[in-house]
């Protein structure tokens, strides 16, 4: 529901008759999450889950249960991954920053597609056997989506204290025995590929040959919806 309304507010932002469509929006979204930079994210996040993946148990047995975090400060982990304050955050750039909430509601959207495609092909059972809904997590793939175009548009000083925020969202998973910790990685991988993809097909920059009496070179920003 979250999601749908972040999109749909997305699609009544289109202006006109030029615009791409959803489906264009779509194709270079994932045509952009894998392209060069994309595929290394990935390469990485691949082998830091088959990583996570040997020490599932081991993480399990110690964090489960709330054994390393209270339940009012996994409460809260739960509650920033919901996807509450990501759309909250995609809404107000919206209305303030449009071009930049655009690609934040893509990036959320994309992501959450993916996420719930893997989650009902992998059908892995969850540590607490409630469903078979386990990998990847997405309560840590929203928060990371969300931390990555916050980065990608305001600066590291907005983007860390996002990205701690979805390394505490996984734990707090952990904490309360609804992931095992690849679940957790495999999710945060998710959200930074689609998380920035958005911004390659929406911001180009073009060279410039400028003519005044001499010539000079230049990068011309262009934005497109």
């Amino acid at each position: 529901m979250l999601i749908s309304t972040v999109m749909a507010l997305f699609f009544i932002h289109v202006p006109n008759a030029q615009a791409l469509t959803i489906w264009e929006h779509a194709k270079y979204a994932f045509e952009d999450a894998f392209d060069t930079t994309g595929l290394e994210i990935l390469a990485i996040g691949a082998a830091a889950t088959v990583v996570a993946f040997s020490q599932d148990s081991a993480v399990h047995d110690a964090w489960n249960h709330n054994q390393r975090m209270s339940t009012d400060a996994s409460g809260f982990g739960n509650f920033w991954g919901s996807g509450i304050p990501e759309v909250a955050i995609a809404l107000g750039q919206l209305f303030f920053d449009q071009e930049n909430g655009i690609v934040d509601a893509e990036g959320l959207g994309s992501s959450f597609l993916v996420t719930e495609g893997l989650k009902y092909s992998v059908q892995r059972q969850r540590p607490d056997t409630t469903n078979t809904t386990s990998f990847p997590s997405g309560h840590t793939q929203i928060s990371f989506a969300s931390a990555t175009n916050v980065t990608m548009s305001y600066g590291w000083v907005f983007g860390a204290p996002m990205f701690a925020l979805g390394v505490f969202t996984g734990l707090s998973r952990l904490a309360d025995n609804a992931h095992w910790l690849s679940d957790v990685t495999a999710g945060a991988t998710v959200g930074i590929m689609f998380g920035r993809a958005g911004f390659k097909h929406h911001f180009n920059l073009k060279p410039m040959v400028i003519n005044d009496g001499g010539q000079g070179g230049g990068f011309v920003a262009q934005w497109r919806l």
